[in-house]
């Protein structure tokens, strides 16, 4: 079974206003609610290619319930642990330029942790877990560290960056997906000038015992440092891009949903790539349907 964690989820609620005027009372000409939280976007495309799986993380108050009534809309299974402290809201008000306002996020307390650590515990070795995203504001202070080690003996997938990516390497995971900037992050770099420098960076990762290295280098395409000791390298297919929330996501879900299914390398790579472009295409995670598309076209 397939397990994606959101810690931190939101709604994210976005406002399109005309002339915005931060001096005035504005009114919008349209409004949109979602579910927000990259574990949950991975699940919703994991759905969208064929492949169960189930949402895990923390939610309270009103707004988790209505995370969760967005999450079963969409055909995601959720065992959230229900938290005393509201979930948050990200705003964002699309003008002639863009505003976003992310939420902080509720405390969570050790009883609420627990609860959470005791159901990763209870996962088995066969059990996939995608860890994605950072963690709210705790009690113990150490949530993030808890969990990788409540998963580390599960097949762990991490996507996170700076020092959570650093926690998440330690435990040898079965894949990390690091874009290009976060990758040259790791190692004291701004970025990397030559694609030479991303494949000798992911293979260091490789060497040091994370199984496979996704890199994401956006419009670009992907390069994957693969655990059977080759370098795979796909382009991006060419598409208008909409919106990149969740592109990233979305390249993870078709990464893991091809190799779920006992899909070579080379092909999930390409299907990965075409998740990502499928989603940046869209205004939401991208349909199926539309992934298969660009998929025939690479």
């Amino acid at each position: 079974m397939i397990y994606t964690i959101t810690l931190n989820p939101s709604i994210d609620y976005s406002m399109t206003v005309k002339d915005m005027n931060v001096t005035k009372i504005n009114r919008s000409e349209e409004e949109l609610s979602s579910f927000g939280g990259k574990g949950i976007n991975v699940s919703a495309m994991l759905g969208n290619l064929g492949i169960d799986s189930t949402a895990l993380g923390f939610s309270g108050g009103y707004t988790g319930m209505e995370i969760e009534r967005l999450c079963k809309r969409c055909g995601i299974a959720c065992d959230f642990v229900k938290i005393r402290e509201d979930s948050r809201i990200n705003v964002k008000i699309l003008s002639e330029s863009e505003c976003a306002i992310n939420g902080k996020g509720p405390m969570i307390y050790l009883e609420e942790e627990e609860e959470l650590l005791k159901k990763l515990s209870a996962l088995s070795e066969k059990d996939m877990v995608i860890l994605s995203g950072n963690a709210p504001e705790s009690e113990s202070g150490k949530l993030l560290e808890n969990v990788m080690e409540a998963v580390s003996h599960t097949i762990f997938v991490a996507d996170m960056d700076g020092v959570n990516l650093d926690l998440a390497i330690d435990k040898r995971p079965y894949l990390i997906k690091p874009n290009e900037y976060e990758l040259a992050a790791l190692f004291g770099k701004e970025r990397f000038l030559e694609e030479r420098e991303i494949i000798a960076a992911a293979a260091n990762l490789r060497d040091e015992g994370v199984k496979n290295v996704l890199v994401s280098c956006g419009g670009s395409g992907a390069i994957l440092a693969a655990e059977d000791g080759n370098f795979y390298k796909i382009k991006a297919p060419e598409v208008q891009v909409v919106n990149t929330v969740g592109a990233g996501d979305s390249l993870l879900a078709g990464f893991v949903a091809a190799r779920e299914r006992g899909k070579p390398f080379d092909f999930s790579l390409a299907l990965a790539v075409a998740s990502g472009s499928a989603t940046a295409a869209s205004s939401g995670i991208a349909e199926g349907e539309m992934v298969l598309s660009l998929l025939a076209d690479m």
